[in-house]
């Protein structure tokens, strides 16, 4: 099968559904009971894909505003699996992803990477695919006793190929075309399991719709604990040296529990707010497949997906606002300009007819962090976060597409545009 031309990341190069990298080295699953008081239910308990991450429903772990994240919880005996029957949606990106019951990642399968059943196309992996979702079909097996990486649209279910084990399972689904159908068109995947010397046994679909999905949900709590439980109580661990008051992007601070999602990369910046003034955010844009205006996903671009996103720098960790490369205004240049502020503080100019993105401050009583994403890059592309490595200077590496950040009053951007905010 062709593939596209997106250098592939393993799961020991991780960044978290929101942001957070995590030690290459994931905790093992556990079997019953689960880690840290957290319960995980059995599959089945009360239907599949129970919780969304998004806003509105599952705010938590620094969520992209352009993506939604569904979970299913369970628990695998020596012998059983999860068999996964889906349709490759009509999107920019998606990925299945197993965690442990601490949130740390124990294997992943990207779009590109899922074969399709036979009479089916990839339309990630092929150019001739068509558009008929009837012949767009996959199935992926979750399955312990395996070992991560193994291909062949298996997924390992828990780590260091033990034979049992509880954990999490997530679909992510970025950029829909149709953004009013967060699932891409498509159906979620459909779930059944099959225990050791039995049948398969399919699980219902929880209503998209259903409140079980959200933030009152049997999972939402669980969900909370677990962050609390393995991210620091009550702060982010940082962005390298930078300081609300001195900012800058940098890459985050390892941190635990946060579902590491194993095809982005991250900068942060930390801030914060004060009356009368913004943040002003400049860099190169990196070129990426604009699906939303019907550019195929196949595209050959730098990144198959980037955006900066603003969020809340307390726990659970929720996100604000967001603006993805395809929300972005740029200038000749191939140039994008960024201003975070509160609505009142918001330059007039700051619109994207004068070549500005505005992105919502959002609560001003808590410290900020800004989250500036790169996604699968192509494998000429040298400047992504991705090519950031220990003790490298993120400018030197990343040179023009690396985002710079400061401070501007209102008025100074509004009488002097954003080349008056420097550093």
């Amino acid at each position: 099968m062709l593939r596209a031309p997106w250098r592939h990341l393993t799961v020991s190069a991780l960044a978290c559904l929101g942001v957070v990298a995590v030690p290459a080295t994931p905790s093992a699953a556990v079997a019953a009971p689960a880690h840290a008081g957290v319960t995980v239910t059995a599959p089945g308990s009360p239907c599949a894909w129970p919780a969304v991450v998004r806003p509105g429903r599952l705010n938590f772990a620094f969520p992209e505003t352009n993506a939604t994240y569904w979970l299913t919880p369970y628990r695998l005996g020596k012998g059983d699996r999860l068999v996964v029957d889906g349709t490759y949606p009509s999107a920019r990106f998606t990925a299945l992803t197993a965690y442990d019951t601490k949130g740390a990642p124990v294997d992943a399968l990207a779009d590109y990477q899922i074969s399709p059943r036979p009479g089916s196309k990839n339309p990630f992996a092929v150019p001739d695919a068509g558009t008929d979702p009837a012949h767009h079909r996959y199935q992926v097996t979750l399955k312990p006793g395996v070992a991560a990486g193994s291909g062949a649209d298996t997924i390992a279910a828990t780590s260091n190929s033990a034979a049992s084990g509880a954990g999490f399972l997530v679909l992510r689904i970025y950029v829909p075309d149709n953004e009013s159908d967060p699932a891409g068109g498509v159906p979620l995947p459909t779930l059944s399991v099959q225990r050791q010397g039995s049948g398969p046994s399919a699980m219902k679909t929880c209503p998209r719709a259903d409140s079980a999905q959200g933030p009152s949900g049997p999972l939402a709590d669980t969900l909370r604990k677990l962050v609390k439980d393995n991210a620091p109580a009550g702060k982010f661990a940082g962005c390298g040296k930078f300081t609300p008051s001195d900012p800058g992007f940098a890459p985050p601070t390892k941190v635990l529990g946060l579902f590491p999602n194993p095809y982005n990369k991250y900068l942060c910046a930390p801030l914060a707010y004060k009356s009368g003034r913004v943040a002003v955010v400049r860099g190169k844009a990196p070129t990426f497949p604009d699906t939303v205006n019907g550019q195929s996903v196949l595209t050959r671009t730098q990144l198959r997906y980037w955006s900066l996103c603003q969020n809340q720098w307390q726990l659970p960790y929720p996100v604000s606002s967001c603006a993805a490369d395809f929300q972005t205004a740029l200038d000749k240049k191939g140039r994008y300009t960024y201003v975070v502020s509160t609505k009142r503080d918001r330059p007039a100019d700051a619109t994207t007819d004068k070549g500005v993105t505005w992105i919502d401050w959002g609560p001003t009583d808590v410290s900020s962090l800004l989250l500036f994403r790169n996604m699968l890059p192509a494998g000429d592309f040298r400047n992504a976060i991705q090519d950031i490595g220990k003790g490298d200077d993120p400018a030197k590496v990343m040179g023009d597409y690396y985002p710079t950040v400061t401070y501007c009053t209102k008025q100074s951007f509004a009488e002097n545009g954003p080349d008056s905010c420097t550093s």
